[in-house]
């Protein structure tokens, strides 16, 4: 089983965890998880993938260890335009200007489409 890593970005006030297997400088692969899901239900697929590759799995807001929401505005919205939202701020800070590949699952699978 390849080990992941656990990282931390700020995501508009909101901490979202990204798990992180494979050396830094392979080809970046985003997995998005499905409704009630986490990032880390993607290690069968990181065990099972040919070649090196950097991949990235973040919990989506109120998933996994990734914020809740609620705690800070006092609501319990959870809308695709966040999640995009959120997505867009980690592209930014893992691969800024930079082509991505992007895997997605049933709810990831819509984010990654819009």
């Amino acid at each position: 089983m390849k080990e992941a890593r656990s990282e931390f970005v700020d995501a508009r006030g909101v901490r979202l965890h990204v798990r992180r297997w494979g050396p830094a400088d392979a080809p970046m692969l985003f997995m998005l998880h499905g409704w009630m899901d986490v990032g880390a239900s993607f290690q069968f697929v990181v065990d099972a993938l040919a070649g090196d590759w950097q991949v990235l799995a973040p919990d989506a807001r109120g998933f996994g260890l990734s914020d809740w929401p609620v705690a800070q505005t006092g609501g319990g919205h959870y809308y695709f335009l966040d999640y995009l939202a959120d997505l867009d701020v980690l592209l930014d800070h893992y691969a800024p200007g930079a082509p991505v590949n992007l895997v997605g699952h049933s709810m990831g699978a819509n984010v990654c489409l819009l």
